[in-house]
């Protein structure tokens, strides 16, 4: 990596300015243009040095106090059909497959975010009962952890 990218990474691992055109904010403080950043971050996508710019939402902060992770043991003939579903729902950050083990017979898993607990328990249970799920687990988040980025330069 050039110096460049090096200083891009290092923006990028912070906090993105909080303002309509963060990169431009980014390119002021770096001294290059709007342009500049997009097209640097682009090339380092395009040749597999940059992977994906992710955000982190703090749920609790921003007045979603309910937030559980659910899992359910499907079927293989629905599962996909099902995470699809589960993916468009306004309530669910994200859901995903993982392989069951042993006494823990969940596969699907999804992250549901919501400003009152009954929203929660409604969409689950209509889930479950269109889809005739019987095994699967509510998981209420106790407490917010803290949340980190990868740090690759100091």
């Amino acid at each position: 990596m050039d110096k460049m990218e090096q200083e891009l990474i290092k923006a990028l691992q912070g906090t993105l300015p909080f303002e309509e055109n963060p990169y431009e904010a980014m390119g002021k403080i770096l001294g290059v243009s709007e342009d500049q950043i997009i097209e640097k971050l682009k090339n380092m996508k395009a040749s597999n040095r940059l992977k994906r710019i992710g955000a982190i939402l703090r749920h609790q902060k921003s007045g979603y106090t309910n937030n559980a992770m659910v899992v359910f043991k499907t079927e293989a003939a629905i599962t996909e059909t099902l995470g699809k579903e589960l993916a468009i729902s306004p309530l669910v950050s994200h859901c995903y497959e993982r392989k069951s083990y042993g006494r823990w017979p969940y596969n699907l898993y999804a992250m549901l975010h919501s400003r009152k607990e009954y929203e929660i328990e409604a969409f689950v249970e209509s889930v479950v009962k269109k889809y005739g799920i019987d095994a699967y687990e509510i998981l209420y988040s106790v407490k917010e952890l803290k949340k980190t980025s990868m740090t690759y330069y100091e």
